[in-house]
C-alpha cells in the first residue's frame, strides 16, 4: 500500500464516521432544531475528508474536479437549507405566519 492509499482510506474512515455519529445525533436528538445542530457535521466535515479522499485517490481528474463542486455546493446551500427549516419549523409550531415589519 502507498502513502496516498492510506491518506484516502483514513479520510474515507473519517468521512464515513462523520456520517454515522451525524445520523446517530439526529436518532437522539429531542427536536428539530437540535436534529438542525446534528447535521452540520455531515455536512461539512463528511463531505470535505470525502472529497479530499477522492483527489488523494484520483488525483486532479474530472472526478475530483466534480467532488469539488459537489462539497462547494453542499457548504453554500447546507446553512440556507438549515434555515428554511427551522423557519418553517417555527411557522408551524406557532400555526401562524410571522409578522412583516412595518415599511419605514
Amino acid at each position: 500500500m502507498s502513502v496516498g492509499e492510506v491518506a484516502a482510506g483514513t479520510l474515507l474512515l473519517i468521512g464515513v464516521a462523520s456520517f454515522a455519529f451525524t445520523s446517530i445525533g439526529l436518532l437522539v436528538s429531542r427536536n428539530v432544531y437540535d436534529q438542525i445542530h446534528f447535521l452540520a457535521p455531515g455536512s461539512i466535515v463528511g463531505s470535505l475528508a470525502i472529497c479530499a479522499a477522492v483527489v488523494v485517490h484520483e488525483g486532479f481528474s474530472q472526478s475530483a474536479a466534480k467532488a469539488i463542486l459537489i462539497v462547494i455546493l453542499l457548504l453554500i446551500s447546507n446553512p440556507i437549507l438549515s434555515h428554511a427549516t427551522a423557519r418553517a419549523a417555527r411557522v408551524r409550531r406557532q400555526q401562524k405566519l410571522p409578522l412583516k415589519a412595518a415599511d419605514d
